[in-house]
């Protein structure tokens, strides 16, 4: 039982870590920072319940639900901001090729 609750520990700080990289690499986009939120949170309350509750068992079930789901919420959210940043790039990228419109003053 001491190596699961040991694999669970590190599956919950890399959670951690995997959240604060998303944060820092989110360069202020909001859903990317909602997903790098939740799993940092998550992550921590799965180390939380790994050390305060006093059934082993329990506490790996707590801990291993709330990690799957904090992945998959990172995971989501990380993927909306992506798509939301290549729509941007692309709206972007699209008005700077079109031509800018005359002035209705041009003196034709």
């Amino acid at each position: 039982m001491d190596a699961w609750i040991w694999g669970a520990v590190v599956f919950a700080i890399v959670l951690v870590f995997a959240g604060g990289v998303a944060w820092w690499l989110a360069r202020g986009c909001v859903l990317t920072m909602i997903g790098a939120t939740g799993a940092i949170v998550g992550g921590v309350v799965s180390l939380i319940s790994l050390a305060v509750l006093i059934d082993p068992e329990a506490g790996l079930r707590s801990a291993a639900i709330l990690t799957i789901g904090s992945g998959i919420w990172l995971l989501a959210w990380a993927l909306v901001g992506g798509i939301r940043g290549q729509r941007l790039l692309r709206t972007e990228e699209q008005a700077a090729a079109r031509p800018a419109p005359l002035p209705e003053h041009a003196g034709i």
